[in-house]
């Protein structure tokens, strides 16, 4: 009877001081690595922004040459210019359509 252990008997277990300093060295680990985590997504958040804010910027330059290609592009625009630098007038017959107009690049 001498070997059977009664559960009255409570074992403490002592934490030795290297087994705690351990703990804190791997916890203390971890905090770091969560901080920095945390730290590199928020610059990456920033740079996301950043990058948002220049697509929108491109964007809107991007809609205003579009405004200002059709502007120039316009035909009462090129009309108006070819009859004052080239004094060509619009012909009321209208054109062949079998005729191609050559222009080679020796005559600009």
């Amino acid at each position: 009877m001498d070997n059977i252990k009664t559960p009255d008997k409570k074992v403490k277990r002592r934490i030795s001081i290297f087994q705690l300093l351990i703990f804190l060295f791997i916890l203390s680990g971890v905090i770091v690595f969560y901080i920095n985590n945390i730290i590199a997504v928020n610059q990456l958040i920033g740079k996301n922004n950043e990058l948002k804010d220049a697509i929108n910027k491109t964007v809107q330059v991007n809609y205003t040459y579009q405004i200002e290609i059709e502007r120039l592009s316009s035909y009462d625009r090129i009309k108006s210019l070819v009859t004052d630098k080239f004094g060509l007038k619009l012909s009321d017959t209208v054109a062949k359509s079998n005729d191609y107009l050559i222009i080679n690049k020796s005559e600009f």
